[in-house]
């Protein structure tokens, strides 16, 4: 390969990587800011990652249900995909409705879209659902302020969904006021 082919091939990979970051970039600015909005109820634990730094784990209400709680289509098995369909509840915090298999082709509502992670046996189902963004990372003054507010106050996640039920964490919220609001870019 002569030093041409190979400076060409390399700017082609080059452009080829940055447009890939750069989509990737667009199409999470461009959830956050036009996604459905809504606020989920949420408690959290302060760990510590060694390479990661500080982070807080967002136990999210909906993130463990039962089905003598909530609809469901039909029982589920462990590490099958669900979705939750939510509903604006009585206060600010959004709430769970049904749980699907999968998501409803006149999929109007917001629907968020997890993993079933532990079944427990028993006549009661009680569904442990894992989401993609059920970690906040912080920065360590951060995450201790928000360790000290779980003992009191109420946590809220502001999520920014997608018609698919994926979704980013567009904001933090103690006792409905917004103490963090993630910047688009």
């Amino acid at each position: 390969m002569t030093k041409r082919g190979f400076l060409v091939g390399a700017i082609i990979i080059a452009v080829l990587q940055t447009g890939a970051v750069g989509a990737m970039i667009y199409n999470r600015a461009s959830q956050i800011s036009g996604g459905k909005e809504v606020i989920l109820e949420s408690g959290f634990i302060d760990p510590r990652d060694l390479f990661r730094g500080h982070y807080v784990i967002l136990n999210l209400v909906v993130g463990q249900l039962g089905e003598h709680v909530t609809e469901v289509d039909k029982p589920f098995s462990r590490r099958e995909i669900v979705y939750v369909e939510l509903a604006k509840g009585e206060d600010i915090f959004w709430t769970a409705k049904k749980l699907w298999h999968d998501l409803p082709d006149n999929a109007e509502g917001a629907y968020i879209k997890g993993k079933i992670t532990l079944i427990p046996r028993g006549s009661r189902r009680t569904y442990r659902i894992s989401f993609p963004y059920d970690r906040y990372f912080a920065p360590k003054k951060r995450a201790k302020e928000l360790e000290k507010f779980r003992r009191d106050r109420k946590l809220g996640v502001v999520l920014a969904l997608g018609k698919d039920g994926s979704g980013y964490i567009k904001g933090i919220t103690v006792d409905g006021e917004i103490i963090y609001d993630e910047p688009l870019f």
